[in-house]
């Protein structure tokens, strides 16, 4: 008969020691749990790291730290967004930011010593080209850069002015302060929105002869204006007393015409009244057939007792005083 067939070989293992395939299913499944276990709390962990935020006023450029590599097509505003691992933004602020400076050591037109303390205030622009070249240029210490470029700046319009325009005319050199180094931020993509000038400072000697040469051009100042405001008062006068004049003489030639008026008034009612009476006396003397010495009589007695008098016959039996009667013949 023929042999029995040879059964194959077992596997042996590395160390030429059969292998025990029970014992290989259990430990791949031990490792399969161990791998399922560390996924299950690994990937929340990793998925939080896959994430960035970009605050509120912010803006950010995304950086790829496995490959070292900077994403210069997209300017990212605030919220959350999906990096990946490995992956963050650099951020950059979207609002002012103030820069307060120290004592800056500088040199007058006339050679003269001072210092000076600065304030700026600048804003980024929010715009992919000015960010990526910001940062590119001088990485996360842009400020520091502005700082050094704003202490130039101060040096160079400072030695444009002398000691006494540097007191006297602080507002010309603020704008001039400001112009130069809105001028030299722009190429770096910064907008300069507010310069300050916080404090000049000298030595006793030489803040003393400015501060007496600037009082001594007040009082000059001060007597020009109260020169100017003793001629406009004259002046002033001068025009109140004209106005005044041509209002008294309005008033006289008022008060003349309102007087003229009245008494042409008196004199046409006096005329009226004279008529009347002179109209009077005749339709009388007409009516009673009186002759003018008998009409006077009438008048004298009307004018005695009131008009109470009656005449017969023509006769008026009165008796007039003497001197009355003296004057009646005259007249007759």
């Amino acid at each position: 008969p023929a042999p029995p067939p040879t059964p194959p070989p077992r596997p042996m293992n590395a160390n030429d020691e059969p292998f025990d395939v029970g014992a290989a299913r259990q430990r791949r499944e031990r490792y399969f749990s161990i791998f399922a276990a560390l996924s299950i709390f690994l990937f929340p962990w990793l998925l939080g790291y896959s994430f960035d935020t970009i605050d509120p006023g912010e803006v950010g450029l995304l950086w790829n730290q496995n490959l070292n590599n900077l994403d210069t097509k997209s300017l990212r505003d605030e919220g959350r967004h999906w990096v990946g691992l490995g992956c963050y933004f650099v951020k950059f602020p979207t609002y002012a930011q103030q820069v307060t400076q120290g004592y800056i050591q500088a040199r007058t037109k006339d050679g003269l010593a001072v210092q000076v303390m600065p304030a700026f205030q600048y804003q980024i622009n929010k715009n992919l080209a000015d960010v990526t070249k910001l940062y590119l240029t001088f990485g996360l210490d842009y400020e520091q850069t502005f700082v050094s470029i704003a202490r130039s700046n101060i040096r160079d319009v400072i030695s444009t002015f002398n000691a006494y325009e540097l007191v006297s005319d602080r507002d010309t050199l603020a704008t001039d302060l400001y112009d130069g180094l809105k001028v030299l931020l722009a190429p770096k993509g910064v907008t300069l929105v507010g310069y300050q000038l916080l404090s000049i400072q000298w030595s006793n000697t030489i803040d003393n002869a400015i501060m007496a040469a600037v009082t001594e051009l007040e009082n000059v100042k001060t007597a020009h204006a109260e020169k100017n405001i003793s001629q406009i008062e004259a002046l002033t006068a001068v025009e109140e007393a004209k106005v005044l004049s041509e209002a008294v003489v309005i008033t006289a030639n008022q008060t003349a015409q309102i007087l003229l008026a009245n008494k042409k008034a008196e004199a046409e009612m006096i005329v009226l009244e004279g008529t009347a009476q002179a109209d009077a006396f005749a339709a009388v003397k007409g009516n009673m057939t009186l002759n003018n010495n008998e009409l006077l009589k009438y008048v004298y007695l009307e004018n005695l007792v009131g008009g109470m008098n009656t005449y017969t016959e023509r006769q008026v039996s009165v008796k007039v005083p003497t001197h009355i009667q003296t004057a009646l013949d005259a007249i007759t």
